[in-house]
């Protein structure tokens, strides 16, 4: 069969996909929900700014998407799928290649949260919805450091980038590898005080000037640093300052959790004294 061949024949399974989850949909559904209702039904309560301007933006696309009868799981992999090509398209060293790329892998974080408000919307909630929302970030933010890595290599010519870049990546997946789990520890009380070990460490459960920061430097948010510092044409000190960034909070998170590690033990440890005096003074 010809390439051309091919083509034709994917299309044709798309176009009837699309037209039978329409047709589906529409069967079950005479009226479309209006934002007010979506708003009413699916909403969801944000701490920071940015994640609300983001989550209102979301209700928008979530109406034709509803309409066109796709799942969240669906959305899901759409948003993932184009932020990892948009990020791919930052490794150009173009500069307005690089400022769209980066507005279009930015708006697929809108996706991200349109997929929730559709299955609040239509109670279709599902785990490997959660789990591809992992998997998405997981892969998208750490191929979006690189590809800018690349990127400012290919304009300056400086290796010092392509360094930065590992660093940033691998000190972002750092972060995530040895964030403390609950799921690595047998004893009861001891996965009781990880669980907020975990919750007190985390820099996005921070408040106040720390907690914006962090909202403002997060990859995926619209409008954030580095879609401040690409535009403007500094795309090389972003990068660099991701990479310090990213390096300093992998290094806080260990110390943090580590201080925290061990003022537990020292709580459970004296809790442990103090039941063993009562239960000797009880046996005497």
């Amino acid at each position: 069969m010809r390439d051309n061949d091919v083509s034709i024949s994917v299309g044709k399974f798309i176009l009837y996909s699309l037209i039978n989850n329409v047709y589906k949909y529409s069967c079950g559904n005479d009226l479309m929900p209006t934002l007010k209702e979506l708003r009413a039904t699916a909403s969801r309560k944000r701490k920071d700014f940015l994640y609300r301007l983001v989550d209102r933006l979301a209700y928008y696309p979530a109406i034709p998407l509803l309409w066109l009868g796709l799942t969240p799981n669906q959305v899901t992999v759409i948003w993932i799928l184009g932020q990892l090509v948009s990020a791919y398209f930052l490794t150009t060293g173009h500069y307005l290649t690089m400022v769209i790329a980066l507005v279009v892998f930015q708006l697929m974080f809108v996706l991200d949260c349109t997929d929730g408000i559709m299955a609040r919307y239509t109670k279709n909630f599902s785990i490997n919805g959660e789990y591809l929302d992992y998997i998405g970030h997981y892969l998208a933010n750490p191929l979006l450091l690189g590809c800018l890595a690349v990127g400012v290599y290919r304009i300056h010519h400086n290796p010092i980038y392509l360094i930065a870049g590992g660093v940033a990546v691998v000190s972002f997946l750092l972060n995530k590898a040895l964030t403390i789990n609950s799921f690595w520890y047998k004893n009861p009380v001891h996965r009781h005080g990880i669980e907020n070990v975990y919750s007190s460490s985390l820099l996005q459960n921070q408040t106040g000037l720390l907690h914006f920061a962090f909202a403002f430097m997060r990859l995926e948010y619209l409008f954030n640093f580095m879609f401040w510092g690409i535009l403007f044409g500094y795309a090389h000190y972003t990068l660099l300052i991701y990479a310090v960034l990213f390096f300093i909070e992998l290094c806080r998170l260990l110390i943090t959790q580590y201080i925290r590690n061990e003022k537990l033990n020292t709580r459970l440890t004296t809790q442990k004294k103090d039941r063993d005096a009562v239960s000797s003074s009880h046996n005497s």
